[in-house]
């Protein structure tokens, strides 16, 4: 084994290795190798722009794009695989763990995809070929096979001896799974009780019955969630009928929460489509425009309906120009409430702390926030009017706190049916089988904008005339 290779990759500052791949020298970037961790490595491979990491990729050699495979984007690495001669596409092929060699075949073109796989292995395209069945986005479509089991009824010592053959390709060590003849989960042992124990010791003794798992169907978050509910470095995935397939391990499940955390931001925010591999400065312009026009074009139309329930009350406002000064903070604060809310009970469902059997409770819960919200805020208001607004705003044979009654009334209903409407469509979402990020959008802000609307305008019917 080379000095290289035998080097342990350290953190190397981003700007140091920004340098050298932007120097065009195939040996500076071979350099980098065993020298530069992998993630840092990466994190500059983002700040790259398209024609920096195309004439990177052009020059990459194979031995290199080996050792950063597991951490360029899927898409990257296939575009230099074309130019490779088929022997170093099956060497970087075979150096990619489970996963990420699923994740590169299931990018690559379908019609291309058979070229890929026949380089590989008969048992890793064995692999490649029953984690494919599973949607990518399932707890299936993201374990690893790499994984070591034993039999609960060897001893230690037999038990060192399987795992020496296959401690090169398993991908976590540190919990070995107990499987009976079917592959039936037992439980789990730690590689240090059997390090620790005599070699007699027999397997049984030493493991636990712990059988926590997922199936393969689940969805991914759900096991990123498990892992973090449960403390665990890996999670057992099974089939339907509880046979052990792989584990989802502990760095799998981080990237899996910054996946889905992104994707609910951008989904609360309007964002649409498909966000894709890159970062976002390696993302082009029109990929950026298609996913947020949609929803632009959709709410600015809905927005139209604040404008009608305006022009409806013409005369309320013409005749009381007082209204138009706290008409935005009326309209604003229910927004600002809704989107408060929605984002709470998003964030619980995510996390798995409620679900839709407890309806009632977070519209309780929510609805007394909203009220108290609704009651101090139009306290505020009321105080501020009756004492800083100077009589001349005054409607004629009407006193300011006439005035500031209004606005108070207004902002507390405001506040507390926004509050509402913000937890309550993300919960009918998920009863509907819609995704709650999506339907508590910017959709949250232009509904209590014309239901603010309706309620400030109407109250000041009642009262002014």
């Amino acid at each position: 084994m080379s000095e290289q290779e035998t080097k342990s990759p350290k953190q190397v500052e981003v700007e140091t290795i920004l340098e050298a791949l932007e120097s065009g020298s195939p040996d500076r970037i071979s350099s980098l190798v065993g020298e530069a961790h992998p993630g840092d490595v990466e994190q500059a491979f983002e700040r790259l722009d398209d024609s920096e990491r195309e004439d990177v990729l052009d020059i990459l050699p194979s031995e290199v794009l080996s050792e950063w495979a597991d951490y360029l984007p899927a898409s990257d690495v296939e575009h230099r695989l074309n130019s490779l001669p088929k022997v170093e596409q099956r060497e970087v092929l075979d150096s990619l763990s489970d996963d990420e060699l699923v994740d590169l075949l299931q990018e690559i073109e379908e019609v291309d995809r058979p070229q890929y796989i026949e380089l590989l292995p008969e048992e890793k395209r064995q692999v490649s070929e029953d984690l494919m069945r599973y949607p990518e986005e399932t707890a299936g479509g993201r374990m690893t096979m790499a994984m070591a089991t034993i039999t609960e009824g060897i001893s230690v010592k037999e038990a060192l001896d399987e795992l020496r053959v296959v401690r090169d390709e398993a991908e976590i060590l540190s919990r070995i799974y107990v499987v009976d003849e079917d592959r039936h989960i037992l439980g789990k042992i730690r590689l240090r009780d059997l390090a620790f124990s005599t070699w007699d010791t027999p397997v049984r003794d030493l493991m636990d019955d712990d059988q926590i798992a997922i199936e393969a169907m689940e969805d991914q978050e759900e096991a990123a969630q498990m892992i973090a509910r449960y403390d665990l470095l890996a999670l057992p995935v099974v089939d339907e009928e509880k046979r052990l397939l792989g584990v989802i391990t502990y760095d799998d499940a981080l990237e899996i929460l910054e996946e889905e955390s992104t994707e609910d931001m951008e989904k609360i925010s309007g964002i649409g489509g498909d966000r894709g591999e890159y970062a976002y400065l390696q993302t082009g312009v029109l990929a950026h425009f298609k996913r947020r026009f949609g929803w632009v074009l959709i709410l600015g139309f809905l927005a139209l309906a604040s404008g009608f329930v305006l022009h409806g009350y013409e005369n309320v406002m013409t005749a009381y120009f007082v209204l138009a000064i706290y008409y935005p903070m009326v309209v604003a604060a229910g927004g600002n409430t809704g989107a408060q809310s929605a984002t709470m009970v998003i964030r619980a469902m995510s996390l798995g702390e409620l679900d839709t059997r407890q309806f009632g409770r977070v519209i309780w819960k929510e609805g007394r926030i909203g009220i108290l919200l609704g009651l101090l805020l139009g306290a505020c208001v009321a105080v501020q009017i009756y004492f800083l607004l100077p009589d001349r705003f005054a409607p004629e044979g009407l006193s300011m706190g006439v005035v500031g009654l209004v606005v108070a009334v207004s902002l507390t209903l405001q506040i507390f049916t926004s509050t509402l409407f913000g937890a309550l469509l993300p919960i009918l979402a998920r009863i509907t089988k819609l995704d709650p990020a999506v339907v508590a959008s910017p959709a949250i802000t232009t509904i209590v904008d014309v239901s603010g609307s309706v309620i400030y305008f109407t109250i000041a019917r009642m009262v002014f005339f």
